[in-house]
């Protein structure tokens, strides 16, 4: 029986991944900073300042502080902000879960600015009887802290709990809490997911799985 679903933010309710990458790379791309092609994807699910640390500690030669680099993201996602999408299905399924009284929580390692920008977009905040976001855990995922809040402060049990997530570093996060993982082939393929208990390319495949179309 199903009481809870905690959903990632990144992949699994907005298309925001391109957006991010695109700011990323206009970033790096201003400072001459050469980088391989593979980065963007690398720190798919990990907040900016970790991105931004590695930029600063391996790939920059003056070592400019990541900070520098992260100010200037944030001016350019801001400017391409209207670009980003929500993932197709989410909102029809969330309908759905709180129709039958599922309740909900959005656990993300996102920044609260950049969720802010986001909400301000999408008004999405008010929807989820809970928010876990970067300011909420010291530590962010893969590490299983973001998930653990989450299930203490709701409260939720592991046992009636799933989590719908989109990288291998939130599907950790979430297993090492203890909690069942569908994972969404939006943002990786199949074989990146395989730590995931069920995988899905679509919400309507979630749906169907949990009964909600019948």
């Amino acid at each position: 029986m199903i009481e809870t679903i905690f959903f990632d933010l990144d992949g699994v309710i907005i298309d925001s991944e391109p957006v991010h990458a695109k700011a990323k790379k206009f970033t790096l791309d201003l400072f001459a900073i050469n980088y391989p092609v593979s980065i963007f994807d690398d720190f798919i699910g990990q907040p900016d300042e970790a991105f931004f640390k590695h930029v600063s500690e391996e790939l920059d030669a003056q070592k400019r502080p990541a900070e520098l680099f992260l100010k200037e993201k944030q001016r350019l996602f801001v400017e391409i902000l209207p670009e980003m999408k929500l993932i197709d299905g989410f909102f029809p399924f969330f309908q759905e879960v709180k129709k039958i009284g599922i309740k909900t929580a959005l656990v993300s390692s996102t920044s609260t600015y950049t969720f802010g920008l986001i909400d301000e977009n999408f008004n999405i905040a008010h929807l989820f009887d809970l928010l876990i976001t970067e300011k909420d855990t010291i530590n962010h995922k893969p590490h299983p802290d973001p998930y653990i809040k989450a299930l203490q402060t709701l409260p939720a049990s592991t046992e009636s709990t799933i989590v719908i997530e989109d990288s291998p570093n939130g599907i950790i996060s979430a297993k090492l809490a203890g909690c069942k993982v569908f994972a969404l082939t939006t943002s990786f393929k199949t074989e990146k997911l395989a730590e995931a208990d069920v995988i899905f390319d679509s919400y309507a495949e979630i749906s169907k799985r949990l009964g909600l179309n019948n």
